[in-house]
């Protein structure tokens, strides 16, 4: 029954899981043709984080199978599911070691046993772990089994690519094209192999390559370029020179070619790009994006291009940004990069948003100086009223659009007579549609809504352009609708002299903003220096005025001294006074204020080291004190009140605790990182007010009426601390580190480190070592001199001097504990294969733990040690030293009939850092012993 439950319960439905992310992952991968493909592409890093929650859930079921179902006849095939899933996940440390337990465990299982073997190459492939890939090929092809020749002889050819033996690589690719049945492998082995042969100088057989590929029915991509190669290589031997854009507007009039036209122009604006030109370029992206009909993925992409050409070339930043966020609507999620895109895109619409304000403000003023009767033709020409006789125009339409993108090519305009295949029909039916019922989504019952026309139009962006009926509208209703628009656009004109100052300063601070985008965000100084330029020009008394002017004179600096110059004179003018006036006279003014804020966070540290050794009425002292000599605690204020607050609730009552939080967040609502907390804090203690009552102070470390509280424990305040970082992928060094023999490490004394601007987390404190602050030693890390053991000489033969090496620094660990922790199990045999271990840790943490939020990796250290590393939301040393303690009784059990050679501690991502070594762990060993 094991075996029925172990295959169709758990094993194929994670073996469909697996297909469909692997699907998904191939998918999204952009191939560059222009280059030699890989045989073996490795999963692209934002498709597998895409998939990771779909790849996580793959392995939490096989490890049923791995931990509850271990005698089950499927337990190699699951162990090889898992294998893959974390190759897919890019975890290839990992892969290699459910790879190598299969191959180890299950010798009689012939297919899986290559299928581990062939796996493993492919994760020392994406090390670059070439000798290891080189070792088991040999034990891969000593077997000289049946199955999977074809992903074997590919293997080979790899190889030999790393080795840059060409020939060789032709001749095992050959044999794995031949013998492969996988339509996908074929076809990409094929063009690869197409590409070396032409490389190899043999065009003939590479031509004869590519045409089996164009001819076949391979995916458009691949076809459509081993097409294009095949006609460079004939046109090449029959001397002509290659015209790329000539050979794929040719294409484009072939009839077979007719349903990827979006894609050739595409093609056709890559080449234009290629070249430089530009407006070609844009023409034939813009072509392809709207081409009808076309996939919406190709739009996505054609759109991108757009963007990119203008944000990197042409530099019109407006113009990109509604191209980035067309790219948005039409490229899947999943696509390589699309978060980048979307934040890139995000960006640029803050420089749009105030490019907006800019165009709209002017307008108005352009307006407000007009006679009535101009007035009215103007705002005629803004709201023009389209009527049945022209169906493929919106009812409504404001003439004062941002862009104009280019109209479909004439090809696209004149089709065949059938409805459907009638791309100018189609879209004139759409036109019409969207006139009608507005730009509804593909839906059941798309007819019902519960938003009115005018309000669905709204949220599609398209308002006022879409508000309107359809042709059967009645035009009384839609010119009721012009006149409301105009009686409201009317209402934002300035005609008095406040509101034209008022539009002039919108104006201004919109470029001050803008110049400051292009200047910190985008890196564009002259487009900076145009956007200060311009505010002084027109706008000179601007609130920002000095600041403008010494922005100026920083920035042209280095594009001309006698401008540069100019503007410091106009600074020091105009401005005296100004804090950019004095910086410039006196390059230390400034110098005493930065001294004094760090001296007051220097002494915001000493003060949380008394209070971590809960000396509260000394903290209260120390603040206070510092209050009678310091008015400005340089922006240190709710830090500094928080940590007197907390003091007060160790030492009052609750009421008067509570009043402290309540006047913190009186005093300081804007603060980010102290007041919401507080709000959070003050919430709990109402709700919870009877047991806060009950104690005698408002913050204790045990309290035995926990059980009137809403919650079931309250631990003292949440911490404040920074944003927990993200979950790091930590790479040791495989290779093995040579060690010197017969040393002993110095022992040094940790240095101190700088203090940080942070607030120090409230922690419960049961014993402090070393409390008091480091202070600098300059001795620190000088070195005794070492004397060589002196010999006396023999009559006989003078005997070599015997040399004493030098012995090696200490590592100097961090003791900081402000950072990310990890539980680290430590295996010292690295014969051991750590595959079972790994896998009934994986299911012990997944049972425990969310497992989109937890995280297992293999790293080899030193080439003597396997270190599985363990983290997830569990971020601080409390949390991961408790995790790791609950830890202790299962891991025991977890381990038995492996190996005893292991050990486990806690260690925070710097010091996890420092680890790559057997003399580096033994060193931290004893670091956290002390």
């Amino acid at each position: 029954m094991k075996n029925v439950t172990a295959h169709y319960n758990i094993y194929f439905n994670a073996r469909e899981q697996l297909k469909e992310s692997k699907l998904t992952i191939r998918n999204s991968r952009e191939d560059d043709f222009s280059q030699t493909l890989s045989i073996f592409p490795l999963p692209d890093e934002s498709s597998s984080a895409n998939e990771e929650e779909n790849l996580n859930t793959v392995i939490t079921k096989v490890n049923r199978i791995a931990v509850e179902k271990y005698d089950s006849k499927w337990l190699d095939d699951s162990f090889l599911l898992l294998a893959e899933a974390e190759y897919l996940k890019r975890d290839f440390y990992n892969a290699i070691e459910y790879d190598s337990y299969v191959s180890i465990t299950f010798p009689d299982e012939k297919k899986n046993k290559i299928a581990a073997y062939l796996g493993q190459v492919k994760s020392d492939f994406a090390l670059d772990l070439n000798d290891e890939a080189d070792s088991v090929l040999k034990l891969a092809k000593a077997l000289n089994f049946k199955y999977q020749q074809d992903e074997l002889e590919a293997s080979q050819a790899e190889l030999a690519l790393r080795k840059n033996n060409l020939p060789e690589a032709i001749d095992h690719l050959s044999k794995a094209v031949g013998q492969t049945k996988e339509k996908y492998l074929k076809t990409r082995w094929r063009y690869i192999l197409a590409q070396l042969q032409e490389k190899n100088g043999q065009p003939d057989k590479a031509a004869f390559n590519y045409d089996k590929i164009a001819k076949s029915n391979a995916a458009f991509e691949i076809s459509f370029n081993a097409n294009l190669s095949k006609i460079r290589i004939t046109e090449n031997q029959q001397g002509k020179e290659f015209d790329k854009i000539a050979t794929l507007k040719r294409l484009l009039k072939e009839d077979k070619n007719q349903e990827f036209k979006e894609q050739i122009y595409y093609q056709i604006g890559n080449a234009y790009a290629d070249k430089n030109d530009l407006a070609n370029a844009d023409l034939f992206y813009s072509t392809s994006a709207h081409t009808v009909p076309g996939t919406v993925k190709q739009k996505g992409l054609s759109y991108l291009k757009l963007a990119q050409i203008n944000f990197e070339q042409l530099k019109d930043y407006k113009k990109s940004q509604l191209y980035y966020d067309s790219t948005l609507q039409y490229l899947p999620k999943t696509y390589p990069g699309y978060n980048e895109i979307a934040v890139k895109a995000n960006n640029l619409q803050y420089l749009a948003d105030r490019l907006n304000i800019i165009d709209d403000q002017k307008e108005l003023l352009q307006l407000s100086n007009l006679s009535e009767d101009d007035l009215a033709k103007k705002l005629d020409q803004k709201f023009v009223v389209k009527t049945a006789l022209d169906p493929n125009q919106n009812s409504i339409v404001n003439s004062g659009a941002l862009t104009s993108i280019q109209d479909f090519s004439a090809s696209n305009k004149t089709a065949g007579t059938f409805y459907f295949y009638n791309n100018a029909a189609l879209s004139q039916g759409l036109s019409s549609f969207k006139q009608k019922w507005g730009n509804r989504k593909l839906a059941d019952n798309w007819r019902i809504s519960d938003v009115s026309l005018p309000t669905e139009a709204a949220k599609n962006g398209n308002y006022p352009s879409n508000l309107g009926t359809g042709v059967d509208a009645d035009i009384s209703t839609i010119g009721e609708n012009v006149d409301s628009l105009k009686a409201r656009f009317i209402r934002t004109i300035p005609y008095s002299p406040y509101q034209k100052f008022q539009a002039n300063n919108k104006i201004a601070k919109a470029l001050y903003e803008i110049a400051g985008f292009y200047k910190d965000v985008l890196k564009d100084n002259l487009e900076a220096v145009e956007a200060y330029e311009a505010i002084v020009l027109n706008y000179p008394n601007q609130e920002n005025a000095a600041s403008i002017y010494y922005q100026l004179y920083r920035l042209t600096a280095a594009m001309d001294k006698n401008t540069s110059e100019k503007y410091k004179q106009e600074l020091l003018e105009k401005y005296p006074g100004s804090i950019y006036a004095k910086t410039i006279l006196d390059p230390n003014y400034g110098k005493d204020a930065e001294l004094l804020k760090q001296k007051i966070k220097d002494y915001y540290d000493a003060v949380y080291e008394t209070y971590k050794l809960k000396k509260y009425d000394e903290v209260l002292k120390k603040i206070d004190d510092l209050k009678a000599k310091v008015d400005d605690f340089k922006e240190m204020d709710a830090k500094y009140a928080y940590l007197k607050s907390l003091a007060i609730g160790h030492t009052q009552k609750a009421p008067v605790f509570l009043a402290s939080l309540n006047e913190i967040a009186t005093n300081y609502p804007n603060d980010a990182e102290v007041t919401p907390r507080v709000k959070k804090q003050i919430s709990f203690i109402e709700a919870n007010q009877t047991a806060f009552n009950l104690r005698p102070t408002a913050l204790i470390d045990q309290d035995g009426n926990d059980y009137l509280l809403d919650r079931p424990v309250f631990v003292d305040i949440p911490k404040i601390e920074d944003k927990k970082p993200e979950p790091i992928k930590v790479v040791a060094e495989a290779k093995k580190v040579d060690e010197p023999k017969q040393e002993k490490p110095k022992v040094t004394e940790p240095k101190k480190e700088e203090p940080k601007e942070e607030i120090k987390p409230v922690e419960q404190v049961t014993k402090i070592e070393n409390p008091a602050i480091a202070i600098p030693n300059n001795e620190v890390g000088k070195e005794a001199p070492i004397v060589p053991e002196v010999l006396k000489p023999v009559p006989v033969a003078e005997e070599p001097k015997v040399i004493v090496p030098e012995k090696p620094k200490a590592i100097e660990f961090t003791d900081n504990t402000r950072q990310k922790y990890f539980i680290v199990i430590d295996i010292s045999d690295p014969k051991q294969n750590i595959a079972q271990p790994f896998s009934k840790l994986s299911q012990y943490f997944y049972s425990k733990f969310d497992p989109s939020s937890v995280r297992l990796v293999i790293r080899v250290v030193g080439g003597t040690e396997k270190f599985i590393i363990i983290s997830g939301d569990f971020y601080t040393q409390q949390e991961v030293q408790t995790v790791s303690d609950d830890l202790n009784s299962s891991l025991p059990k977890i381990m038995e009939g492996q190996t005893n050679l292991y050990q486990k501690f806690v260690v925070s991502e710097s010091n996890l850092k420092l680890l790559v070594s057997k003399d580096a762990i033994d060193q931290y060993l004893k670091f956290i012993s002390k």
